[in-house]
């Protein structure tokens, strides 16, 4: 048995190919299963089994349109949501022969209630585990995701399912999660180990180490923001997702453009956030490919509005196939080339704003001309800001200054100093604040050397946007 992982890297996931000479097991496929039908054309393989662990909420599965393509069976756990389609129930102990691969599934429940592992291994003895969203490389799967009802309960079964993995099998067994790379569907931060062993993972991950009550306690309250379309894709997955669409979308004239735009579809430029500031179109917002695209603009994207992508041939590509992942579905066009390209000489139509560093946002606050706005989640905000900062995250900024809607009434009047952790959620914050004229300044550097530069403050949070969204919008932003 060989085993081939396939990382999707924007998403922070890996899908697993089992191989056995002309056959193979294929786990927890992502929705673009060209990439997984590369793999196995390598082989020269086809996949006996189509196996997965969850009904995942970051994307939309390849799984039944890869089992289908092949005739393959489609295994799956049965649980809510329920899927509407044929399937082998995934049940505690079931076991499935392929070659000389034999896979047992082992029930795992936490990150969702109905969820399993799978068991990998020979005749001598099992060699991997696959194990979704529950045991991850130094953290656990969240669970959050099925409501605040079941969130404790189920982190009580997310401890309990990791000790049963790490006692049920040998030490040398090959730990292979597919969440935990940089996924959201990660509780906590989680190694980037390619693979490593249940008996290393025992010396190291927090549910092996800590006591049940106090390990709940701490995973329960480092939870972040649950993605608004995290609701959504589960349903979609039950329901059985239609094959990926991948196809050219139009290339659109300047005029074009500006329809789209007039008709509230947001303008997504891909390019670094650099170029961005230097240069781009009235009303398009900034959302990096060679960044976590997709697991921010899904969560950002008002319901109804359409996506045009700007960039080059390869990020527009790139770009598409990303969004496709996640249930988006093709893009209404795009534009390649330079921005005047996309303006066709008017420049108006035209708009930039400054790039800085958290040195000279002192220098400005000291004249008293600027105002630093916060755009990560609470959590990071209670851990430590900048003094005298507002806090929004970045989810609610976008409730208030959309792109699809009117601009909301801002001041024009100072400016606002948009920060984050590393550039990217701040970069997103400054393009949609420019989009309602707002003066802004993109901080395009990494919070910590604000922290190193004593900057930053703890204290209890000011919910700004919670209590008072209209504050934000037509107040604090300047």
């Amino acid at each position: 048995m060989h085993i081939e992982s396939l990382e999707t890297p924007c998403l922070g996931n890996r899908s697993y190919i089992a191989i056995d000479g002309s056959t193979a097991v294929v786990v927890d496929p992502p929705r673009d299963i060209d990439r997984v039908e590369e793999v196995l054309s390598a082989y020269d393989a086809a996949p006996a089994l189509v196996l997965e662990t969850h009904r995942h909420a970051d994307y939309v599965s390849g799984g039944l349109e890869l089992a289908r393509r092949h005739r393959a069976d489609y295994v799956v756990p049965p649980g809510e949501p329920q899927p509407r389609f044929r399937y082998a129930a995934a049940t505690d102990g079931a076991s499935y022969d392929v070659g000389s691969i034999r896979i047992t599934v082992m029930a795992t429940p936490g990150h969702t209630p109905h969820h399993v592992s799978y068991i990998l291994g020979t005749d001598e003895g099992p060699i991997a585990v696959c194990t979704g969203g529950s045991l991850l490389h130094g953290s656990v799967g969240r669970t959050d995701l099925h409501g605040d009802d079941q969130t404790v309960a189920l982190a009580h079964e997310q401890w309990r399912s990791a000790r049963r993995l790490v006692s049920g099998l040998p030490a040398n067994v090959l730990l292979l999660p597919t969440h935990g790379f940089g996924s959201l569907c990660s509780a906590g931060p989680a190694s980037d180990t390619a693979s490593a062993t249940l008996g290393e993972e025992r010396e190291e991950n927090p549910a092996l180490l800590t006591a049940e009550d106090a390990f709940v306690a701490t995973l329960v309250a480092g939870y972040g923001p649950v993605p608004r379309h995290y609701a959504r894709l589960p349903l979609l997955n039950a329901a059985g997702p239609a094959p990926i669409d991948l196809s050219r979308a139009p290339l659109l004239d300047p005029s074009q453009l500006r329809a789209r735009r007039d008709d509230g579809h947001w303008l997504v430029d891909l390019r670094d956030r650099r170029s961005f500031a230097q240069l781009h179109l009235r009303g398009s917002i900034n959302v990096e490919v060679t960044g976590p695209l997709v697991a921010y603009l899904p969560w950002l994207l008002p319901a109804g509005a359409g996506v045009v992508l700007l960039g080059d041939v390869e990020a527009v590509s790139s770009g598409a196939r990303q969004l496709a992942q996640v249930g988006i579905g093709r893009p209404l066009g795009v534009a390649v080339g330079s921005v005047w390209d996309w303006v066709d000489g008017e420049p108006d139509d035209v708009r930039s704003y400054q790039v800085a560093d958290f040195s000279r946002y002192v220098a400005a606050a000291e004249r008293g001309v600027a105002t630093a706005l916060d755009v990560r989640t609470e959590q990071e905000w209670t851990a430590g800001h900048v003094r005298e900062a507002l806090h929004l995250a970045l989810p609610d900024l976008a409730d208030i200054v959309d792109p699809s809607r009117p601009p909301a009434a801002l001041s024009a009047s100072g400016e606002t100093w948009v920060y984050c952790g590393g550039g990217f959620r701040a970069a997103i914050a400054s393009s949609l604040l420019d989009t309602a004229g707002a003066r802004v300044t993109l901080i395009d550097q990494p919070f910590s050397e604000a922290v190193a530069a004593g900057l930053t403050v703890r204290e209890p949070i000011r919910r700004h946007g919670a209590a008072n969204p209209q504050f934000i919008s037509r107040e604090a932003i300047r």
